[in-house]
C-alpha cells in the first residue's frame, strides 16, 4: 500500500504542473501568451525592444528573453520568472519587483504592466514596441 500511494502523490504531482498548477492562473488555464512578448531568444538574438512609458514620457526601454533573462535601461540585466499568469518576478543586483496585470496584444505592438517594487516603485506602464 505505501508503494502504491507514493506512485500515486508523483502522478498527482506530475499532473499538477502538466495542467499549469505551477505559474498558472491557478484552476484555469492562462489566457495570456507571455510568448508572444519576447524581443528574442536571448540579449544576443534580440530584435526588438519595448518603448515604455508612463503619459507620453519614455521611462525606460525593455527586452524580455525566451532564456528568461531580460534588460531594461533604467536597471540593467535581470533574471525574471513567470510565477502566475499575467505576473512575472524579476530581480538583478539593484533590487526586485514584479510586473502584474500584463496585457496588450504583441500583433497591434502594445504591452501594459502594473510593477510592484520596493526597489524602483509602484508604477503603471504603457509599452510600445520598437522593432530593429
Amino acid at each position: 500500500m505505501k508503494k502504491t500511494l507514493s506512485g500515486f502523490s508523483i502522478i498527482a504531482v506530475f499532473a499538477f504542473i502538466i495542467a499549469g498548477g505551477i505559474g498558472g492562473c491557478s484552476d484555469t488555464p492562462c489566457d495570456f501568451e507571455f510568448n508572444s512578448f519576447l524581443n528574442g531568444s536571448s540579449l544576443e538574438d534580440q530584435t526588438s525592444v519595448w518603448d515604455c512609458k508612463r503619459g507620453n514620457e519614455t521611462v525606460f526601454t525593455m527586452g524580455l528573453f525566451f532564456d528568461l533573462t531580460g534588460i531594461r535601461s533604467d536597471i540593467g540585466e535581470f533574471d525574471y520568472d513567470l510565477t502566475k499568469c499575467r505576473t512575472m518576478q524579476f530581480d538583478n543586483e539593484l533590487g526586485s519587483g514584479k510586473l502584474k496585470n500584463m496585457q496588450g496584444s504583441s500583433t497591434i505592438g502594445n504591452f501594459s504592466f502594473k510593477q510592484v517594487s520596493d526597489d524602483f516603485g509602484d508604477l503603471d506602464f504603457f509599452c510600445e514596441l520598437v522593432e530593429f
